[in-house]
């Protein structure tokens, strides 16, 4: 009965994987439909599961090889393709060849941030520094835009900005820009408590501008990242001056 448990412990962030790359393939459908909103909403939904099932992997004690290639698999159909399909479709398709040059170009720098991820990071045990903006926060990054565009403006406005917004999610995703996750193992870091006062502040703006909160979280999640590697080059060179 025990073995029975241990087992069954695998199959619960596995669960939250393929919910991920349901709500991904959903969005693809609803972009085919043209329901742009419906589609950026279940690709919010999809890197909010996608979070989950490594945290509930860690929690169990889940890892496994299986897993780690399923998620890997899950977040490139979900955070790549559908993305990149959904900005074409909304936005993009209104620029032509470089609409669908720079969509092309969003899908193969998340497929080379996920090889690259893995093929650093061979210990799934550990949480590790993310090199490049994950890829789920990319995703989300042209999601909650679309939506933002929708409820504030009533309409899917400013193709150019958009344009700018989908290729610095691709030129992110390839940096060297280090993003630390938010937790690591059981104790709080300070960008843990960052996120939690931020999450605070995201419920309260929720409770009327809902709209806004996934794009104050990317944002923010972005730019802490920049100016932290900014940062962190200053003082090295500093060192070295000295």
């Amino acid at each position: 009965m025990k073995s029975y448990f241990k087992k069954a412990r695998f199959l619960v962030p596995n669960f939250f994987t393929a919910l991920s790359l349901i709500a991904g393939l959903l969005a693809l459908q609803f972009t085919f439909e043209e329901k742009f909103i419906t589609a950026a909403w279940l690709i919010l939904l999809s890197v909010l599961c996608d979070g989950l099932d490594g945290k509930l992997a860690r929690w169990l004690n889940a890892y496994s090889k299986f897993g780690a290639t399923f998620d890997t698999l899950s977040d490139f159909v979900a955070f790549g393709v559908v993305p990149a399909f959904l900005a074409y479709k909304s936005y993009l398709l209104k620029f032509g060849f470089w609409g669908i040059t720079i969509s092309f170009f969003y899908i193969f720098t998340g497929g080379y941030r996920l090889v690259r991820f893995t093929l650093k990071n061979t210990d799934t045990n550990k949480k590790h520094p993310f090199i490049g903006l994950p890829i789920p926060a990319a995703g989300g990054f042209i999601s909650s835009y679309i939506i933002l565009n929708y409820y504030f403006w009533h309409s899917l406005r400013y193709p150019d900005i958009f344009l700018v917004v989908t290729i610095i999610s691709a030129l992110l995703m390839i940096s060297h820009i280090e993003y630390l996750p938010i937790e690591k193992g059981k104790k709080l870091t300070r960008e843990s408590k960052l996120f939690i006062v931020l999450a605070a502040v995201s419920i309260i703006v929720a409770i009327k501008y809902f709209y806004f909160v996934f794009i104050i979280w990317i944002i923010t999640y972005i730019l802490y990242g920049i100016v932290r590697h900014f940062v962190r080059h200053s003082k090295k060179n500093r060192k070295q001056l000295i």
